[in-house]
Formats: C-alpha cells, sequence, structure tokens
C-alpha cells in the first residue's frame, strides 16, 4: 500500500535541483492521489508528465492501483506552503483572517512567521486606481485563515 508520505517522498527527490517545489499530496477516497506542484514561474504540462511518470516508475507495480492526477495549484487555491507566498511577493493577494476579517493588499515582505501586506483601499473618484498604504501591516501566520492570490483586469 502506498502512503501519502511515499509519495511526498518520492516527489521530493524527483524536484531536487529543480526550481518545482511540492505544494500538497493527498490520498482521496477510491485510491486517488492528487499532487500538487509549483514553480516560480509557469510550470508546464510536459514537466508535470515527466515527473507523473517517474515516480510512477520509482514507486513501482503497487502504483498502478491508484489514479494518480499531477497537477498544479489553481489561481483561486489558497496557499498551502511558505513557498507559495514568495512565488506572489509584491502581487495582490485577500487573506482571510481567523477572526472573520479579511485583508486585501500587496504581498510586501515574508519572515518566518509573519507576513507584511501594503492594505489597498478603492479609490473613491471612479476610474482611478486604488491606493495602496504606505506602511506595511505585519500579520502573523498564526493569524491567517487563508491566503489567495487575485487576479486583476484594467
Amino acid at each position: 500500500m502506498i502512503t501519502e508520505a511515499d509519495v511526498k517522498r518520492t516527489v521530493e527527490k524527483h524536484l531536487e535541483g529543480t526550481t518545482h517545489f511540492l505544494v500538497a499530496v493527498e490520498l482521496r477516497p477510491g485510491n486517488k492521489l492528487v499532487v500538487e506542484v509549483d514553480d516560480d514561474r509557469a510550470i508546464t504540462l510536459n514537466e508535470l508528465a515527466a515527473l507523473n511518470k517517474a515516480v510512477r516508475e520509482e514507486l513501482g507495480p503497487e502504483a498502478d492501483d491508484y489514479e494518480m492526477q499531477f497537477s498544479s495549484p489553481g489561481m483561486g487555491r489558497p496557499f498551502k506552503v511558505m513557498r507559495q507566498y514568495q512565488k506572489h511577493m509584491g502581487r495582490i493577494v485577500d487573506i482571510a483572517l481567523n477572526d472573520g476579517r479579511t485583508l486585501h493588499g500587496q504581498l510586501a515582505a515574508i519572515a518566518e512567521a509573519t507576513v507584511g501586506l501594503r492594505i489597498q483601499h478603492p479609490s473613491k473618484v471612479k476610474g482611478r486606481l486604488p491606493k495602496l498604504d504606505e506602511e506595511v501591516t505585519t500579520v502573523h501566520l498564526t493569524d491567517i485563515k487563508s491566503t489567495k492570490a487575485t487576479i486583476t483586469f484594467n
């Protein structure tokens, strides 16, 4: 029987020396393994397919009992690892806090236990771009329920 830890270990081994990083491994009912891999740039389908093949070969015949799905995390999906925060540095994100509040702004700093956010305020004049605070608001990671990158259309 293959475990999430086995798959995680194997995937991380194959990602060594690349710019790719593992986001999540999830074993779902019906022997479905979902592996999310990201990169500081865009990751291609060919790279995901090659990784799937390499992992499947290393896990051996037991892997045939599982449906393995390799993908990159979607744009609207919450961040799961610190490297995703680093990837989105300088971009606009939505942070949902444990107390129910939501912060919207530019990811400006990342530390071991905190992130810095320049809060974005909508313009009071129609047609003008929103304003970003000059000062950085520090948010502790333990206070964050989820963080998502946003898409802005101008």
